[in-house]
């Protein structure tokens, strides 16, 4: 890997935090397991599965058009082998990067000739990943003929409206290598891609879509005006900016442009724009509904993986922009709910679109503008499987991060390991926990010689009496900030932080709640039936009755179990609570109220049949 972290340089607006590079972090304990499970399963299967994802795509010099879904699964398999120090996987993900750059032509563009921008964008993303895996200077001299090349089209040949939706990737990509490289030219081509792109950043300072979007256009009317009218109509302009996942990645685009314009519209869009999009049509699983059109905060209206994928991407670059570290709470709840849940429990497949109260999951048309198979865990969405393949491997290598001052930046507690040099050593950091099931972290600090550098410790919003010990030393910590630990550090220095979780019920949606403890939202999981559907797809149906209301006052104890996490309490069956259609009834608002009983809440991820919105007695 490369041995150094490049910060935003003069003149982009400088962030607290960088990435560090592929290969500092490596994976332990539950997230080691998760990750090789992936490598063993969904990615070492996808290239059989999706021909044009692996050698055959002209990525890769075949015939085969890659699209994005090539590019996910290369990043993919990058980074998780890099998290895992998996050395076959290393040369076979390297061969193809390897391959990309033999593709480019004399102009500079390369894959096929008719590829897109957006997805030439995301090969730039695996790119970089390559390059800061191994420092092949072959890769940086691609990426900035790439760049000429888009100085060189970009102001005869603009991007079309579609494009200008996608710039994400480029520009991201565009300012990790300039930060390398320092050539200027570069920014000139960054500030046509954000004169030319989409404006987010008015986009989600105005956020004109308080609804969901089907009170606006019915689906029909959407088809109807989709078929009389050109690319520059109302309802091709609604497809595109109100579609979730554009917007998830809209806030990438906008804290981007703020590095490189340094202004303070763009600075703020991303905070404002997000925290009125949770208000608007935030889930329970941390991410936005989108079906993939914004669809309100209904529980069962859908959340589509890909706004998961991209919202979780956003979410990561912000940390290391300027004041974006604060968004490292919704990244938690993001993937150990939302995307975690995305993955079948067998881990053999995967749901393009998931609801918060998912009591049937068949084939089925119950959301706008969607397949009738994207309720289904299934291997037949290849954007599905290669986005989620891509998405913890990159969350795992973002829990830490360097420091302006020489330090690191702690934004997520899974085990693992991390090596980096500080203040003239060599430092190894071991991170042993068992979050996000418990909130107690063990990290241990061993550089070669003794130095002093600043750890810096994200406590989370919920985390109320947070405390961090080290060498006898006891430091209370404020739930929602960043505690900073500068000291000396020896070999074998234990730091034991404690973040403490409480159960509690949130206000989500009119009068109804959800369940959280720490990161992980909790669900109701009714006893269901598995059976094959006609075309042989499994198919999961609560039994009815499913319905259930908690109790107001009843207090939520936790159980730690040998799988993990148990929440009880009390509640009250609500036997009239049923289906509208193919989808669970909304809450209801008069709740029946007879004998008290039992209530097990499990986390959300670990139930596909799920209540995870409930009324309250």
């Amino acid at each position: 890997m490369i041995t150094r972290t490049f910060f935003a340089r003069a003149p982009l607006a400088p962030g607290r935090f960088a990435p560090l590079p592929a290969g500092a972090v490596s994976a332990r304990g539950a997230m080691r397991d998760r990750l090789l499970a992936l490598r063993g399963g969904l990615l070492s299967r996808c290239e059989s599965l999706f021909p044009h994802t692996g050698s055959k795509s002209a990525w890769f010099g075949g015939s085969l058009p890659g699209g994005m879904d090539a590019a996910n699964a290369l990043e993919a398999s990058l980074l998780t082998a890099a998290l895992l120090g998996d050395a076959e996987l290393r040369r076979q993900s390297l061969r193809l990067a390897d391959a990309v750059v033999d593709t480019q032509r004399e102009d500079g563009s390369f894959g096929a000739k008719n590829e897109t921008f957006a997805a030439r964008g995301r090969m730039l993303r695996a790119l970089s990943a390559a390059y800061s895996m191994t420092g092949d200077k072959r890769l940086l001299t691609f990426m900035l003929r790439y760049m000429k090349f888009l100085k060189d089209t970009l102001d005869a040949a603009p991007l079309s409206a579609e494009d200008a939706m996608h710039t994400a990737d480029t520009l991201e990509c565009g300012v990790f290598l300039y930060n390398i490289t320092a050539q200027k030219a570069i920014l000139s081509v960054l500030m046509t891609l954000i004169a030319q792109g989409a404006d987010y950043t008015t986009l989600l300072h105005s956020f004109p879509y308080r609804t969901p979007i089907s009170r606006t256009m019915s689906e029909d009317a959407l088809y109807q005006a989709l078929a009389a009218e050109g690319e520059d109509g109302y309802a091709h302009h609604l497809l595109r900016s109100a579609n979730s996942a554009n917007l998830c990645q809209g806030l990438r685009t906008s804290a981007l442009a703020a590095q490189l314009t340094g202004s303070g519209k763009h600075l703020s869009a991303p905070e404002t724009g997000l925290a009125r999009m949770n208000k608007a049509h935030g889930a329970v699983c941390g991410g936005i509904t989108g079906d993939p059109l914004l669809a309100g905060t209904h529980p069962s209206r859908g959340v589509s993986a890909a706004s998961l994928c991209e919202l979780a991407a956003s979410l990561e670059t912000l940390l290391c922009c300027p004041a974006g570290e604060h968004m490292a709470d919704q990244l938690d709840a993001l993937m150990y709910n939302g995307v975690a849940a995305a993955f079948a429990p067998d881990g053999r497949s995967v749901q393009p679109v998931q609801q918060a109260n998912q009591t049937m999951i068949t084939r089925a048309a119950r959301f706008p503008l969607s397949g009738h198979n994207a309720s289904l865990f299934s291997l037949e969405d290849s954007e599905t499987l290669c986005q989620l393949l891509a998405a913890w491997p990159r969350f795992a290598a973002s829990q830490w991060l360097l420091s302006r001052d020489d330090g690191l930046y702690a934004a997520s507690y899974a085990p693992c390991q991390v090596r980096y040099r500080l203040a003239g050593a060599a430092v190894r950091l071991n991170v042993e926990s068992d979050y996000p099931v418990s909130g107690h972290v063990r990290i241990t600090v061993s550089p070669d010689h003794s130095a002093a550098f600043p750890l810096h410790l994200r406590i989370p919003a919920w985390a109320r009496g947070a405390t961090a010990a080290v060498c006898g030393e006891i430091i209370p910590a404020q739930a929602g900030t960043i505690l900073t630990i500068n000291r000396e550090w020896h070999d074998g220095d234990e730091l034991l932080l404690t973040l403490p979780m409480s159960a509690e019920r949130v206000v989500c949606y009119h009068q109804a709640v959800c369940v959280r403890r720490g990161p992980l939202a909790f669900a109701y999981a009714p006893a269901h039936d598995l059976v094959n559907d006609e075309n042989g797809a499994l198919a999961m149906q609560a039994k009815k009755p499913f319905g259930m209301a908690l109790a107001q006052d009843a207090d939520i104890e936790t159980v730690m179990t040998e799988s993990g996490v148990e929440l009880h309490t009390k509640g009250y069956a609500q036997p009239m609570w049923g289906m509208r259609g193919e989808s669970c009834e909304q809450p209801p608002i008069a709740c029946e109220t007879g004998e008290m009983t039992g209530v097990t809440l499990v986390p959300y991820a670990e139930a596909p049949v799920r209540l995870s919105v409930f009324p309250v007695v």
